[in-house]
């Protein structure tokens, strides 16, 4: 969905970024598939107002891709065309469909401070608490050129997130060995949040960063045209966020595969990728 997102606003400053955050226990419950739009200033600076577009608690279904776009555009762009994407709309132009009213689903948000509280007995290990995040800035080109990254970045951003997949497996084995010094220090990095930025003006930009302040890796700066292999990232940016370098051993430079039971598991979190 988020290549489909990105691909329609291609063009469309308006659109500046897109991040992905993966969420689950112990901090948060399961089953979160939330929408939100944070709008900037003419500076470009944080306003601070953010809109939820969709919740699945709300909606009680996953949004089709179609509708999250239609979303985006009535928020950035309402003139623009979404051509067989479009929807129908009532004379006034605006929405027929009354559940379109964000101010209605902000209200019905769970309060996710509640559900903290909630979990708080539970001895979570501090590194949970981490908030380590990644941007991927990837030239746009057009959509069937070389010149665009998207393909290429959303592939890095799957790989990174599948971690995700592997602290929830972590978690429930944790809970039932119930041996705090044991477990605690052999909890899986994460990473907290991949943010995809589209350069629409370079050409060959794929850029990635850690947190804003370490560059992981920059193809302008490599020797070749060959772009990293997705999985070499993923150790790069754990090393980075578990001794502050990127140089991996030659140890640790061996591809790591799931087997078929985990690959199948897998899936069902982040589909096929």
């Amino acid at each position: 969905m988020a290549s489909e997102i990105l691909t329609t606003f291609a063009s469309d400053a308006s659109l500046s970024s897109l991040s992905l955050i993966p969420k689950g226990p112990p901090l948060s419950e399961g089953g979160i598939f939330r929408i939100t739009a944070k709008r900037n200033n003419r500076q470009g600076a944080d306003s601070g107002k953010t809109t939820l577009l969709w919740d699945r608690k709300i909606e009680g279904r996953f949004p089709e891709s179609k509708e999250v776009k239609q979303l985006i555009r009535d928020l950035v762009d309402p003139g623009k065309d979404l051509g067989h994407s479009d929807k129908q709309k009532g004379d006034d132009g605006s929405s027929s469909k009354e559940a379109d009213c964000v101010e209605c689903k902000e209200q019905q948000q769970d309060d996710p401070k509640q559900k903290l509280q909630e979990s708080s007995e539970l001895a979570i290990p501090d590194i949970f608490y981490n908030q380590d995040k990644v941007s991927i800035e990837y030239s746009t080109g057009a959509v069937s050129s070389p010149d665009n990254g998207l393909y290429r970045a959303n592939f890095y951003a799957n790989e990174l997130l599948s971690c995700s997949y592997e602290r929830n497996t972590w978690w429930k084995q944790y809970q039932l060995d119930n041996d705090d010094e044991k477990t605690a220090a052999s909890a899986p990095v994460v990473v907290d949040k991949v943010t995809l930025i589209p350069n629409r003006e370079l050409i060959g930009t794929m850029k990635i960063e850690l947190n804003e302040e370490m560059t992981i890796y920059d193809h302008s700066k490599e020797a070749d045209d060959e772009y990293i292999d997705a999985s070499r990232l993923r150790k790069m940016v754990i090393r980075a966020i578990t001794h502050g370098d990127i140089s991996l051993s030659s140890g640790e430079i061996d591809i790591d595969l799931l087997d078929e039971e985990e690959a199948e598991e897998a899936r069902k979190y982040f589909g096929v990728f």
